[in-house]
């Protein structure tokens, strides 16, 4: 049989189908089970198997998985308590198999494929192990298979409506110029998990979710994990580590055998932990345990750090892995993985400065450290120096012509295995002569990834916000200009974006290199207007070609039948001295036809996509003209 016929008949399969990894995890799951428990694709990968059972079922259906690897043979199914998401509970009866790794596949652990189906009726408010009844099964597919389960799925209107084909010269403009790379993340993981469900796994191993060299999680599918134990109840405790002296390791016995004992640390890790928590690398040095429904937290990082600093021998000589860990547990206060995370870090960067080789439990005064500030700047210089400041790009679209018209580009950096905001690593980036680095090379790498869609037309632009502080280096003008040379965009088509302090810092020579760079055709914005030192008459002494309205004023349109005169006057006022107007922050339609009905030139928000990576330009485009015609629609 083909193994796209087989993938099809495991998507449309009457049941609800799941695979479930050695950590628990699940990798795979049909149109069916998205039906039976309430959730979408995308919630469900890379989440814990026990968000789908309810409390009182968990712990005997766990011990029908241990027997599974005394009795493979046996096939009776599990009567339990499933839990939707919505909270309510259904009876449910399982149905496990062990999965055979695939020959010649590193041995990762064995899965286990699940078929569900609900029950009738309730069996009673403690699960039991029965053979005999085999209820209805769910209703047929109400959705596609393999229906889009992109990253901003359910963010914004228009997203997650991959269908949906562009329509007008633009939209296949921009299809032809931006590629196929639109598609969304979290579909490519929907698509290979029927071929991971039938045994061919080694897309899901070795692929976006898996570390190639240790085959742990990486800092996207712990991300995930991570973001599903804290939507249930349950404790949720992390640690974050990092092996002290690695690079020493590196530079004394060589790469291959620095590999070999990361490939070490990663199992001992596993073996320190429960079958259920997750060890993931996030990369380099560092890992991470998601421990759930654990007891002592602190027993565990005790023995994470008696194991890793047992001596082993790697590339022929005997060494002492010793770590830095940092735990965090989450609170009532705790907001979101990433503040679990920052907290984690903290507390890492604490035993660290307390002398390496030991752990320590998070404290609030972390956060307040001297180490760790000087931490977050040697990590910023590190991720530099590396080159691992990357770029996202968010669509700016013109109601006029109803197409996007521009990208602005956001500096990111990924540490830990996540996002750092820019308002916490950018104020370090200024602080410590970072940000002229910084700066160069965001501006090189958008001009270099947005050019093959400047291209399509010479009205395209890339916008780039700029510090004031770079403006204190007076080559600053020339070394713009050169880096525009050099990726062969045209001038024209550069947007510079400066926030009102900037063009009234007396201390610098702005004006003269602004005009410089607008004399060779770069486009010079003011962002944030209308929050600073402005007035619309000082607009008309400055080299300018654009306003943009802060969101603090966007904000005020709730309904869009506020009376906010201001609006009018300030579009009116700029259009009269040739500046065009563009509001960002649009997160309502109400917003967008407010706005629009003012003479609003251009508008940005996530109503019409978040920032992305260049990957997924076709995508955001998408989804930000759906947005903008349902908006007209409504007009």
């Amino acid at each position: 049989m083909e193994a796209g016929f087989a993938q099809h008949l495991l998507e449309y399969s009457p049941d609800a189908l799941l695979l479930v990894g050695p950590d628990g995890s699940i990798s795979f799951l049909n149109t069916a089970a998205e039906q039976l428990f309430g959730y979408t694709r995308a919630q469900l990968l890379g989440a814990d198997h026990s968000l789908l059972l309810a409390e009182a079922s968990r712990e005997e259906f766990h011990g029908v998985l241990a027997e599974l690897g005394a009795a493979s043979s046996r096939r009776l199914p599990f009567a339990g308590s499933g839990r939707r998401a919505d909270g309510t509970e259904l009876p449910v009866e399982i149905t496990c198999s062990l999965v055979p790794a695939q020959a010649g596949a590193a041995d990762a652990g064995t899965s286990v494929a699940l078929s569900v189906r609900g029950a009738g009726h309730r069996s009673g408010p403690r699960s039991t192990l029965h053979s005999g009844h085999h209820p209805a099964r769910p209703a047929g597919s109400g959705h596609e298979a393999g229906h889009d389960v992109g990253h901003d799925a359910g963010a914004h209107p228009g997203a997650g409506s991959a269908g949906r084909s562009l329509s007008g010269d633009f939209r296949r403009r921009a299809q032809a110029s931006a590629g196929t790379a639109g598609t969304a993340g979290g579909a490519g993981a929907a698509t290979a998990a029927p071929a991971a469900f039938a045994g061919h796994d080694d897309e899901l191993k070795a692929g976006s979710l898996r570390d190639p060299l240790t085959a742990l999680p990486n800092g996207p599918f712990f991300n995930e994990r991570l973001a599903a134990a804290l939507r249930r109840p349950d404790p949720v405790d992390i640690l974050l580590l990092d092996l002290d002296d690695f690079k020493h390791f590196n530079d004394l016995l060589g790469r291959s055998a620095a590999d070999e004992l990361l490939v070490e640390v990663a199992s001992r890790l596993r073996n320190c932990v429960r079958p259920h928590d997750t060890v993931a690398r996030l990369g380099g040095d560092e890992f991470a345990v998601l421990l759930t429904e654990c007891l002592n937290a602190d027993a565990v990082a005790k023995r994470i750090a008696e194991a890793l600093y047992a001596p082993v021998r790697v590339g022929g000589s005997m060494v002492r892995p010793g770590v830095s860990m940092g735990l965090a547990s989450k609170s009532a206060q705790t907001l979101d993985g990433a503040e679990l995370l920052r907290q984690a870090d903290a507390a890492m960067t604490a035993a660290k400065a307390a002398g390496k080789n030991t752990w320590l439990r998070f404290r609030p005064e972390m956060l307040n450290t001297a180490a760790h500030k000087a931490d977050g700047e040697t990590g910023l210089r590190r991720a530099v120096e590396l080159g691992q400041i990357s770029v996202h790009y968010q669509p700016v679209v013109s109601p006029g012509i109803g197409s996007v018209v521009q990208f602005e580009a956001f500096a990111r950096w990924e540490r830990h295995g996540r996002l750092v905001p820019p308002n916490q690593f950018l104020p370090v980036a200024e602080q410590s002569g970072l940000i002229r680095e910084i700066g160069d090379e965001v501006l090189r790498r958008a001009c270099a990834e947005i050019r093959p869609w400047l291209a399509g037309d010479a009205a395209y632009s890339v916008a780039v916000n700029v510090s004031g502080l770079q403006f204190q280096h007076r080559d600053f003008a020339a070394d713009v200009l050169a880096i525009a040379a050099s990726t062969g965009v045209d001038p024209h088509q550069l947007t510079l974006e400066l926030t009102e302090s900037v063009f009234f810092d007396a201390s610098s020579d702005v004006l003269r290199q602004l005009r410089q760079l607008r004399e060779a055709g770069v486009r010079i914005a003011m962002d944030d207007f209308g929050t600073g030192y402005s007035s619309l008459g000082r607009l008309q002494e400055l080299p300018l070609d654009k306003v943009k309205i802060d969101r603090s004023f966007v904000a005020m349109i709730k309904t869009g039948q506020e009376q906010l005169p201001f609006f009018a006057t300030m579009i009116s006022a700029a259009h009269a001295l040739g500046l065009k107007v563009t509001a960002e922050g649009i997160e309502t339609p109400a917003q967008a036809k407010y706005l629009m009905e003012r003479g609003c030139d251009s508008l940005q928000g996530y109503l019409f996509a978040k920032p992305a990576p260049a990957s997924d330009l076709a995508g955001t485009m998408e989804s930000a003209l759906n947005a903008l015609d349902k908006v007209d629609a409504a007009r």
